[in-house]
């Protein structure tokens, strides 16, 4: 009897240990991302840039990150709830909500690592692509959901008017400040250049898609990441335009997240 006794004391001391432990770490983990939003919550967006991880500054400029952060409404932040965290060596992961002025609650990953002593945001995700504003519980979120066919048609019409203008102007700024924010992270309008020059050397000009509705070639679908998807072709009359398109949704839209033509 005093043998069980002991045992089961002995259990309830690991589980009240463990979970002593588990909220220590969550609390720990949390701090760089509660004074993050702090900051940027009080509009002391420089501060919350600064105070992330040298490989977030690498890669996101300052600009990219306040348009960001104005974008999804983050200024307004209000309050976070997190609900795991994960670590391993200097690298961790904490998943759980914040919730704006109005109310709106918005899942997203943080991602971070360590530097020195210090753990500092290493990554930025809103999960399930966006903003997540609370909703009937019956009714589907945008992100959730292919939009109607002439919404589609419209979406794949403006992407690649867009880029032939951009193509045909040699500028790419106006269409740089069109793509999706998390996109604009990862590319430049150098590198567009680059990779859609061909097209004004060949004397293609995909803005005569304008006025043309385009036929999908596979069905609209959103994958596992939540990213939307648009596959198909203009048939103009003298040139064929084929695309791939995928598109990330950041509230209240989707934004082109990724674009591949060819002109036959």
């Amino acid at each position: 009897m005093k043998t069980r006794r002991f045992f089961s004391i002995t259990a309830m001391s690991i589980l009240i240990l463990g979970l002593t432990v588990s909220c220590g770490l969550v609390n720990k983990m949390a701090e760089p991302a509660n004074k993050f939003f702090t900051l940027v919550g009080s509009g002391n967006l420089q501060a919350a840039y600064d105070s992330t991880a040298g490989i977030f500054k690498k890669s996101t400029s300052f600009q990219q990150f306040s348009a960001f952060m104005k974008d999804n409404g983050l200024t307004q932040y209000k309050s976070a709830n997190w609900s795991s965290v994960s670590f391993k060596n200097q690298t961790g992961k904490i998943e759980g909500s914040v919730t704006l002025n109005n109310g709106t609650a918005i899942p997203m990953d943080i991602s971070l690592v360590k530097e020195g002593e210090t753990w500092r945001i290493s990554n930025l995700s809103l999960t399930g692509g966006g903003v997540s504003k609370t909703s009937p519980e019956n009714e589907p979120k945008a992100e959730n959901t292919i939009p109607p066919i002439d919404e589609l048609n419209k979406m794949a019409q403006e992407s690649v008017v867009l880029l032939g203008t951009a193509i045909n102007a040699d500028d790419y700024n106006p269409f740089y400040q069109d793509i999706s924010k998390v996109w604009q992270t990862q590319i430049t309008t150098q590198k567009l250049h680059d990779i859609f020059n061909t097209f004004k050397e060949k004397g293609y000009d995909l803005t005569i898609a304008k006025d043309v509705t385009p036929v999908f070639d596979e069905t609209p679908a959103l994958d596992k990441g939540g990213l939307l998807h648009l596959n198909g072709q203009f048939p103009t009359k003298d040139t064929t335009i084929l695309f791939k398109l995928t598109y990330h949704y950041e509230y209240p839209q989707w934004r082109l997240f990724g674009i591949n033509v060819n002109a036959k």
